[in-house]
């Protein structure tokens, strides 16, 4: 996509920090990260960020270069262990966020705890969901 500034990666035409990458994946260090380490990991052809609707093998595979990728982090970084995040937002291009974690991390978490919700509203949400409703 010609707009798409991980496609202009992946072809080389802007520079990012590589990190893995084969035949149909590619991972760089983010250059906005919230912990160091924080790798995007993408597939090399350009499909929407809105992973969902990928092709299943699609996504599979970008999810399997994504446990590649956080494996090396876990290892190379002694993290205790590399969070994901695939949030489908920013970069219209599918990618998975990893967030390399060190024990002192651990509590912080990714995302804020939202209000505890009532039994009542989860049981409505519930139903809705599973068209009840």
């Amino acid at each position: 996509m010609q707009d798409c500034i991980f496609c202009k990666v992946v072809a080389g035409e802007v520079s990012a920090e590589k990190v893995w990458e084969d035949e149909k994946y590619l991972a760089i260090l983010d250059i906005n990260p919230y912990r160091e380490g924080q790798t995007l990991v993408m597939p090399k052809a350009h499909w929407d960020s809105y992973v969902f609707d990928m092709p299943e093998g699609e996504m599979a595979g970008l999810y399997l270069a994504a446990r590649k990728v956080a494996k090396t982090l876990d290892k190379t970084l002694g993290t205790l262990r590399t969070c994901q995040l695939m949030e489908g937002l920013g970069v219209n291009h599918a990618h998975i966020k990893l967030y390399p974690t060190r024990p002192n991390e651990m509590q912080e978490g990714l995302v804020p705890l939202g209000r505890k919700a009532e039994t009542l509203k989860l049981v409505e949400i519930a139903k809705k969901i599973r068209g009840e409703g």
